[in-house]
C-alpha cells in the first residue's frame, strides 16, 4: 500500500496543484477576458453551422452581421470542435469553454510530467518541471486575461512529446502504434493555434533530430520518426492547407498592428503588475503583465551557472540542458526590443503582432530545462533543495494570478441571452475585421440589405423563404423593364468557390462586388424567381480534405497490416483488390445513381406504415395491379434503414451499401467452401465489374436479393440442411417469384433421401404464414389472385421470353448482340455445365439451366429482364471455373472481356436522369417555394411512369397537397417548357394567380 501511494504521489500532488490553479475558472458562470466574447460568438455560430451539416467547419454565416466570414478556415478551429462535442453534454457554451480551460491546465501539466519522467528518469525533475510549466504567469494570462486558445496548444505539446518518447523506447509493432499516436496528437497541435504552432513544430523537429542523433537510430526508426512528423501536417492539412493558400482572398496580414510598439522591457519581464487590460502602445500604459516568472528566472540563472561551470571544468555538459537553455535565451531575445532588426527581416514574425506571445515558448523551454538540470545533479540533498525552492517560488509567485475578472455589472445581463443581447455576437470577431474579402471596403452591418441594386429599388422585391447560417433562399420578383444595371448584390460575404447559388433550380455563378457576392441578372427571369444559396467546400478546401483522408487511410492500412498475425498473402491482396473494385463501382456517387420509381415508392410507403404501427402481412405484388401478393419480408428488411434515417428516402442508399457488403462477404465464404478460393474470388471479380450485375446491384427493390439467396441456397443444399433449405427457398420466393425456378436443383437432393421432402415442405410453407393469416382475415383474397394467375387463359407465345433473354445477354456483355449469339451463349453454358454435371456442386445448376427456358415457355408471356437475375449467378460461376483452368488462350480472352466490362461499368457511375437525387431536388424546391403559402394542387405533364416516386418525396419534404379542386394547379413538366421553373431536366409551372398571392412582398 505504501509503495502504491508513493508511486502515485507525484500525480496526487500535481492534481491538487492543478485544482488550486484552476479554481477560478468555475468561480463565475462567465468571466471577462480580451477575446472571450469573440470565442463565445464563434462557438454559438460553430454549433449552428455544424448542426446544418457542415464539416469541416469553414464559414461562420452569422458573423459579419449575417454576411458571413470564413473564420474557421483561418483561425484555430480545434477549440470550436471541442465546444461542439462538450455542448452535447453540457448544453451550455460557457460551461463547455470553462471545461476546456481547466482541461488544458490538467492535460498539459500531467503529460509534461510523464514526458519529463520518460526523458530524465528523475521523479523530482519531472515533478518540478511540470509544476514550473503549470505555475507560470503567462499560462494564467492566457486563460484569465486574454482568453486565447494558445493554452490548448501548450496543453497538446507535452502530449505530442510524450508520444514520441514512447515511440523511441518502444520495440516491434508498438513502434508503429506510437508513431501513429505522435502523428495524431501532432495533427491536433497543427489546428490548435496558428502562431504558436509556427514555433512549436520547428521545436519538435529539432527535438526529434537530436533524439535520433543521441540514440544513433537505425534507418527504420528515422523513417518512422519523420513519417509521424510529416503525418501531423497531413492530419491537419484540411485546416493548414486552406489557411495558407486561401489567405490572399482576405485582408489577413494586410493590417498589421504597430508591432514595434508592443515589445516589453526586460524590467517588465522580470516584474510587472498583474492586470486585466490590454497591451498598449509603448510601455507606459500597459494594462497586463509580461512577467516570465520569478521561479523561471531562478532556473535560468542556475542553468547559466551550471553550464559555465561544466564547460570550464569538464569541457562538456548535457546536450538537453544546453538545448533548452539556448532555446530559452532565443525566446527571451525575440520578446525584447533588442530583436527588432530580426523582426524587420523575417516578415512571418511580424504576423505574430505581439512579441510577448513568445512567452509561452520561453516557459516551455525553461520548464524542460529545469527537469534536465535536476536530473544531472547527483547530490540528492541539493536536488531536494532546488526542487522545493523552485516549486514553492513558482506557486507563491503566482498566488495573485489565479482569479478571473468578473464581467461588469453593467454588462452581465448581456450574457443571459448572449445571442440577442451581446454587441459582439454578430461582429467579425477579428481585429480590424481582417477576415473579410480582400476587396471589401469593411465589414457589413445590421443594415446591410440581403438584396440590393445599383439603380431603381422598386424594380425588385423579395421574401425570405428560409435562412440558416450556411444556406438560404428567397422568392424574388424582378421587373427587368425598370431594372438598372446587370447585377444583383447579395448581402453575403464573397469568398471564391465558397457558395453554390441556384436560380430557379439552375446552378449559377456569383462574382465579387466589393467583398460581397453578386449575380448576373441574365441568370434571372423577368418576373418571379426563386434564388437559393448554400456554403460548400472550395476546390482548395476539398483537395486538402482529401489529403487528410489519404493520410488517415494510409495509417489505417499500415496499422492493420502491422498487427496482422500473418503476413499478407497474394490471395489476400487479390481479395482486397477485388473488394475495393466491387465497393467503388457500387458506392461511388451512389445517392445520385439510384432511382426512386414505382417499386421504391411502394416499399417506402409500406415501411412508413409499419414504423407507424401498421404491421403488414403481405409484401410486393407479382405483376403489378393484377397479380397476387408475396410475403412482406422485404418491407421488414428495409424498415431498420428507414427508422435510422428518420424515414429519409436515402435509406435505400444505406440499404444498398449494407446488402452489397453482405453479398460480397457471404458469397466469398460460401463459394470458397463449395468450390475453391480461386473460384470464389474470380466469381466476385466477374460480379464486381460486369455491367449487368452492377446495374441491378444499385436498385433497391426485392429482386435485388435473389442472387444472395441463391448462393445461400446452394450452401444449404451442399450441407443437406433440408429444413433450412426449404426456409431459404420460401424466403427467396418471397423476394421474387423467379426463385421457384430453382426447383430442379432440389430434385437430386430429394431423390437421395425422400424423408427430406417433408422438411423442405415444412420450411417452405412456414415462410408463407403471413399470407395464410392474411387470407384468413380477407376471405382468401390472395389465394384467389394466385389461382387466377396460374389458371389464366388466353393465347400463349412460347418464345416470348427470347427477346428478353437477348436483352439479358446484351446487358451481360455490355454490347448489342444478335438472337443467334444469345442462343449460342445459352447452349455454351449448358454444354459446359453438362461436362461438369457429375460433380454434385454443378449438377443442380445444370438442371436449373435446362429447366428455366421451359418454365418461361410454359408461362407463355413476356417476362421482365430482372426475372433472369438468378441466371447471372450460374454465368458467374461458369466464368470463374473456366478462368481457373489456367488456359493461356482462355486467360487472354477473359482479360479482354474484363477490360471491356470495366469500360462499360464506368458508364454507370454517372448520375441517373430523374433518379432519386433529381426527384428529391424537385421536392425540396417545391417545399421551399410553398413554405407558409396558400393551398395549391399539383398535376403532371410527363412521360409514362415519370410521375412515380414524387408522392413519398413530397410527403417527406413537407409539401402539403390538399386535393381541393378549386385551388390553383401547379404542374410538373418533363421536358421543361418556356416560363417554367427549371430544376435540372424538370420544369415546374406555377399559375400566375398563385405567384401574385404568395411570391415576393418587399422586406428590405
Amino acid at each position: 500500500m505504501k509503495r502504491f501511494f508513493l508511486k502515485f504521489l507525484p500525480v496526487i500532488i500535481l492534481t491538487i496543484l492543478i485544482v488550486w490553479a484552476g479554481k477560478g475558472i468555475f468561480k463565475y458562470n462567465v468571466f471577462s477576458t480580451h477575446d472571450g466574447e469573440h470565442h463565445f460568438a464563434r462557438s454559438f455560430d460553430a454549433i449552428a453551422t455544424f448542426s446544418e451539416g457542415n464539416f469541416p467547419l469553414r464559414w461562420a454565416g452569422s458573423l459579419n452581421y449575417g454576411c458571413g466570414v470564413p473564420i474557421y478556415n483561418f483561425f484555430y478551429p480545434l477549440i470550436y470542435y471541442f465546444v461542439i462535442i462538450l455542448n452535447f453534454a453540457t448544453h451550455n457554451i460557457f460551461t463547455a469553454l470553462a471545461i476546456i480551460d481547466f482541461a488544458s491546465l490538467a492535460i498539459g501539466t500531467l503529460f509534461f510530467y510523464l514526458w519529463m519522467k520518460k526523458e530524465t528518469d528523475s521523479e523530482l525533475g519531472a515533478l518540478g518541471s511540470a509544476i514550473l510549466y503549470l505555475y507560470a504567469p503567462y499560462r494564467f494570462s492566457l486563460i484569465f486575461v486574454r482568453g486565447s486558445p494558445e493554452f490548448i496548444a501548450y496543453a497538446i505539446l507535452p502530449v505530442v512529446l510524450y508520444s514520441y518518447s514512447l515511440f523511441f523506447k518502444a520495440g516491434g509493432r508498438r513502434t508503429i502504434l506510437y508513431a501513429l499516436l505522435a502523428a495524431l496528437t501532432g495533427g491536433f497541435l497543427t489546428i490548435s493555434h496558428n502562431f504558436t504552432v509556427m514555433f512549436l513544430m520547428p521545436i519538435i523537429l529539432a527535438y526529434l533530430i537530436i533524439k535520433l542523433f543521441l540514440l544513433r537510430s537505425c534507418l527504420k526508426t528515422v523513417v518512422w520518426t519523420f513519417a509521424a512528423y510529416i503525418s501531423a501536417f497531413g492530419f491537419g492539412a484540411f485546416f493548414v492547407g486552406p489557411a495558407v493558400f486561401e489567405k490572399g482572398f482576405t485582408k489577413i496580414g494586410s493590417n498589421f498592428l504597430q508591432w514595434r510598439e508592443h515589445f516589453p522591457t526586460l524590467g517588465q519581464m522580470i516584474r510587472s503588475r498583474w492586470g486585466y487590460f490590454y497591451s498598449s502602445y509603448g510601455t507606459a500604459n500597459d494594462g497586463m503583465s509580461f512577467m516570465l516568472g520569478y521561479a523561471q528566472w531562478v532556473v535560468l540563472g542556475l542553468a547559466a551557472i551550471w553550464i559555465a561551470y561544466f564547460l570550464i571544468k569538464a569541457k562538456k555538459t548535457n546536450i538537453w540542458v544546453v538545448f533548452f537553455f539556448i532555446m530559452s535565451l532565443v525566446a527571451i531575445y525575440l520578446i525584447l526590443p533588442w530583436s527588432i532588426p530580426v523582426w524587420e527581416k523575417i516578415k512571418p514574425l511580424q504576423e505574430i503582432q505581439f512579441s510577448w506571445r513568445i512567452l509561452g515558448i520561453a516557459i516551455f523551454a525553461i520548464s524542460a530545462l529545469f527537469g534536465f538540470l535536476i536530473s544531472q545533479i547527483k547530490n540528492k540533498k541539493i536536488v531536494l533543495v532546488l526542487f522545493i525552492g523552485v516549486s514553492v517560488l513558482a506557486v507563491y509567485g503566482n498566488r495573485n494570478h489565479l482569479l478571473p475578472q468578473p464581467v461588469s455589472s453593467e454588462d452581465i445581463y448581456r450574457y443571459d441571452d448572449f445571442e440577442k443581447l451581446h454587441p459582439h455576437r454578430y461582429s467579425t470577431t477579428t481585429l480590424g475585421d481582417d477576415v473579410v474579402a480582400a476587396s471589401a471596403g469593411g465589414a457589413c452591418w445590421f443594415t446591410t440589405e440581403l438584396i440590393s441594386t445599383e439603380g431603381n429599388k422598386n424594380a425588385i422585391s423579395y421574401k425570405v423563404s428560409e435562412r440558416g447560417n450556411t444556406f438560404g433562399s428567397i422568392r424574388l420578383t424582378m421587373d427587368k423593364n425598370q431594372f438598372v444595371g446587370d447585377k444583383l448584390m447579395m448581402g453575403l460575404g464573397y469568398f471564391p468557390g465558397a457558395y453554390r447559388f441556384e436560380a430557379n433550380g439552375q446552378v449559377i455563378e456569383s462574382f465579387d462586388c466589393g467583398g460581397l457576392n453578386c449575380i448576373s441578372t441574365l441568370s434571372l427571369k423577368n418576373g418571379e424567381n426563386f434564388l437559393s444559396w448554400r456554403i460548400k467546400q472550395t476546390p482548395i478546401q476539398s483537395f486538402f480534405n482529401n489529403v487528410t483522408l489519404l493520410f488517415l487511410a494510409i495509417w489505417i492500412v499500415v496499422v492493420f497490416f502491422a498487427f496482422r498475425k500473418k503476413k499478407l498473402s497474394t490471395v489476400n491482396l487479390a481479395v482486397i483488390t477485388v473488394f475495393v473494385l466491387f465497393a467503388f463501382l457500387r458506392f461511388y456517387n451512389l445517392e445520385k445513381r439510384i432511382g426512386f420509381g414505382w417499386d421504391n415508392e411502394r416499399d417506402a410507403l409500406a415501411v412508413k406504415s409499419i414504423l407507424q404501427g401498421d404491421l403488414k402481412l403481405i409484401g410486393p405484388r407479382v405483376l403489378a395491379d393484377t397479380g397476387f401478393f408475396l410475403p412482406p419480408y422485404f418491407f421488414y428488411l428495409l424498415a431498420p434503414f428507414y427508422a435510422l434515417s428518420n424515414l429519409s428516402p436515402y435509406a435505400t442508399v444505406y440499404f444498398l451499401i449494407f446488402y452489397n457488403l453482405i453479398f460480397f462477404v457471404v458469397s466469398f465464404l460460401i463459394l470458397k467452401k463449395l468450390f475453391s478460393q480461386k473460384v470464389a474470388l474470380l466469381f466476385l471479380a466477374f460480379w464486381a465489374i460486369n455491367p449487368h450485375t452492377l446495374s441491378f446491384d444499385t436498385v433497391a427493390w426485392n429482386p435485388l436479393l435473389v442472387p444472395l439467396a441463391f448462393v445461400i441456397f446452394l450452401y444449404l443444399l451442399a450441407r443437406s440442411k433440408s429444413f433450412l433449405l426449404g426456409l431459404v427457398w420460401g424466403v427467396g420466393v418471397s423476394f421474387h417469384i423467379q426463385f421457384l425456378l430453382l426447383a430442379p436443383i432440389v430434385v437430386p437432393f430429394i431423390l437421395k433421401d425422400k424423408k427430406r421432402v417433408r422438411n423442405i415442405i415444412w420450411g417452405f410453407a412456414l415462410t408463407f404464414a403471413p399470407l395464410v393469416l392474411f387470407d384468413l382475415r380477407n376471405n382468401f383474397l390472395n389465394l384467389k389472385l394466385a389461382s387466377d394467375f396460374l389458371l389464366a387463359g388466353g393465347a400463349r407465345d412460347y418464345f416470348s421470353f427470347l427477346p428478353v433473354w437477348d436483352n439479358v445477354v446484351a446487358r451481360t456483355f455490355g454490347m448489342p448482340i444478335s438472337r443467334l449469339f444469345s442462343v449460342f451463349f445459352y447452349f455454351l453454358i449448358a454444354g459446359v455445365l453438362y461436362v461438369w454435371r457429375k460433380k454434385p456442386a454443378w449438377r443442380g445448376l445444370f438442371y436449373t439451366w435446362l429447366f428455366f427456358p421451359l418454365a418461361f415457355a410454359f408461362y407463355g408471356k413476356r417476362p421482365s429482364e430482372y426475372y433472369f437475375n438468378f441466371s447471372l449467378v450460374i454465368v458467374g460461376l461458369v466464368f470463374a471455373k473456366l478462368v481457373s483452368l489456367k488456359s493461356k488462350l482462355l486467360f487472354f480472352i477473359v482479360l479482354l472481356l474484363l477490360v471491356h466490362f470495366g469500360l462499360k461499368a464506368s458508364d454507370q457511375l454517372r448520375e441517373t436522369p430523374l433518379g432519386l437525387y433529381q426527384k428529391d431536388k424537385i421536392a425540396q424546391f417545391l417545399a421551399k417555394i410553398t413554405k407558409d403559402t396558400s393551398p395549391f394542387n399539383l398535376s403532371y405533364s410527363v412521360g409514362l411512369g415519370q410521375d412515380v416516386g414524387f408522392r413519398y418525396l413530397f410527403d417527406y419534404r413537407g409539401v402539403k397537397l390538399n386535393g381541393n379542386d378549386f385551388d390553383p394547379l401547379m404542374q410538373i413538366v418533363i421536358p421543361p417548357q418556356k416560363n417554367t421553373f427549371v430544376i435540372d431536366r424538370v420544369g415546374l409551372e406555377i399559375p400566375k394567380g398563385w405567384l401574385d398571392a404568395n411570391w415576393a412582398k418587399r422586406e428590405n
